[in-house]
């Protein structure tokens, strides 16, 4: 597990995240890790899904009879749910 640190942190900066780390019953380090992991979580979050995909795929194609697949696929009706009993 790495570590960071950060210079140049004003003053009231700092009073701010100690208190919200003390409100929330953490460490000054783990409030940090807390804040930085939450804002990146968001982030990612409003990458748009295609995107997000693509980064996973990277230059996986699908084929030509593959696309036409998933395009029959979507004008069909919706099947019935199963039933487990």
């Amino acid at each position: 597990m790495g570590d960071l640190l950060i210079r140049g942190l004003d003053d009231e900066l700092k009073a701010q995240l100690q208190e919200r780390a003390i409100r929330n019953g953490r460490s000054l380090s783990q409030e940090a890790v807390e804040l930085l992991r939450s804002q990146i979580v968001r982030e990612q979050s409003l990458v748009p899904a295609g995107n997000r995909l693509y980064a996973l795929l990277g230059d996986e194609r699908l084929t030509e009879d593959e696309v036409e697949m998933f395009s029959e696929l979507r004008h069909q009706a919706d099947r019935a749910p199963p039933n487990f009993e």
